[in-house]
């Protein structure tokens, strides 16, 4: 019973890792260690899954092959293995890993070959998903075909604890954590070499351990397969952990925002890459707030450059009222920011549309993107205290008051 419950556990967890990678692939299909990535939970998820008894049952009486699924399996684990080498490789490497790869899939393929040819050489006619170690080992065939399997499998797992616990020493801390989980797995990895090793030895030479080889086979195998796949996604579960924790500041990010992007929207509507029916109206997000506040900020942007050059002078006069007002700094630059705006726009709908003939004065740069920070939300911070100085300016304008609705918190 607790061996088909570490069963089930893990080929949850290892497609479950499979579909989260799956989905990375699919936005970026060529970027080899995402690539890696797939194959590793793939590999895990086949392994334990073929690995368990009504499973293995099944595709044996199926192919009329008794054990054949037992090279599907420790074939799995071995993909396994040489994923996570060719993953760290890439990490490590990028231009030398190629060369290095060859090497890493030759062996993987001499192993495979030997491993095919000694089970078929080999008399394994009755069906033994789980002891089959115990039934089969003291044949020759079969003993080199564990020896094949475990001493590829060794020298993968030291690649991986050596590269592991080296990339976690300068790895920021959510990583170091990953690749702390990714060693330990590896470590499980390596006691269930070492024991695999102990018992087809002791039964080479005609003793019969006195322990359950299954019973401690795939209690190494449930920990260390899962945790492999826990160290892929952790990053994944992070950064979808930190998206709803700010949810609701970017939402309150957006709709400030709205006010200034609707003015904009108003004076050169081609800002919008998707303009919305009622454009009057901020509308609702919800998972995807990151998104449509970073789209907002380049919409603006985009918004802010087609207006031309702001007015210097405009600028400084409104930001020295503010600051005797007693605005924060912040808010001060903002106010001033917002008064060249609306001059801007102004002179952008005016008939004569003097926009050339400022360009060519002194102090009225070519206005550039104002998105430039990695930070979107410092971004949003900036511009929704202009949004706010928007509002406010426009408020004490009743002529004005069509153009930008009023905010609402």
């Amino acid at each position: 019973m607790l061996v088909a419950i570490g069963h089930i556990v893990t080929a949850v967890l290892a497609m479950a890792a499979f579909l989260v990678k799956l989905g990375a692939l699919r936005r970026d299909p060529e970027d080899p260690k995402i690539q890696a990535s797939v194959a590793i939970c793939l590999g895990c998820a086949v392994a334990v899954i073929v690995g368990w008894a009504p499973v293995y049952t099944a595709i044996d009486q199926a192919t009329g092959i008794p054990n054949v699924t037992k090279i599907l399996e420790n074939g799995s684990v071995l993909v396994v293995a040489a994923a996570v080498q060719i993953l760290f490789l890439y990490l490590g490497d990028p231009e030398e890993a190629p060369r290095r790869l060859r090497v890493r899939l030759v062996l993987l393929t001499a192993v495979l070959c030997l491993m095919v040819a000694m089970f078929v050489a080999a008399d394994v006619a009755v069906s033994e998903p789980l002891r089959f170690a115990e039934r089969y080992a003291e044949l020759p065939e079969i003993g080199i075909y564990m020896l094949g399997y475990l001493i590829c499998l060794a020298v993968a797992i030291g690649d991986i604890l050596r590269m592991s616990i080296r990339y976690a020493k300068f790895a920021e801390r959510r990583l170091r954590v990953s690749m702390r989980l990714l060693a330990i797995g590896a470590t499980f990895g390596a006691g269930y070499v070492v024991h695999k090793g102990l018992f087809i030895a002791l039964k080479l030479r005609g003793v019969d351990p006195p322990w359950s080889e299954p019973i401690v086979s795939q209690a190494l195998i449930t920990l260390a397969l899962p945790l492999v796949c826990i160290s892929l996604v952790l990053s994944s579960a992070w950064k979808f952990a930190d998206a709803v924790r700010a949810l609701p500041r970017r939402r309150r990010l957006y709709r400030r925002l709205h006010p200034l992007w609707y003015a904009l929207f108003q004076a050169t509507p081609t800002i919008a890459l998707d303009p919305p029916r009622k454009p009057e109206r901020a509308r609702g997000v919800l998972l995807s707030a990151g998104q449509h506040l970073y789209r907002r900020c380049v919409e603006i942007a985009d918004g802010l450059q087609a207006l031309g050059p702001l007015d210097p002078g405009v600028i400084a006069e409104a930001k020295r009222s503010a600051a005797g007002a007693g605005y924060s700094f912040d808010r001060a630059a903002a106010a001033g920011e917002a008064a060249a705006i609306l001059v801007a726009m102004q002179r952008l709908n005016s008939p004569a549309k003097a926009g050339p003939e400022l360009q060519e004065e002194p102090g009225l740069e070519p206005q550039e993107s104002r998105v430039l920070h990695p930070d979107v939300e410092a971004d949003a911070q900036r511009l929704a205290l202009v949004s706010d100085a928007l509002v406010e300016l426009l408020a004490r304008d009743s002529n004005s008051r069509a153009v930008v609705p009023a905010h609402r918190k």
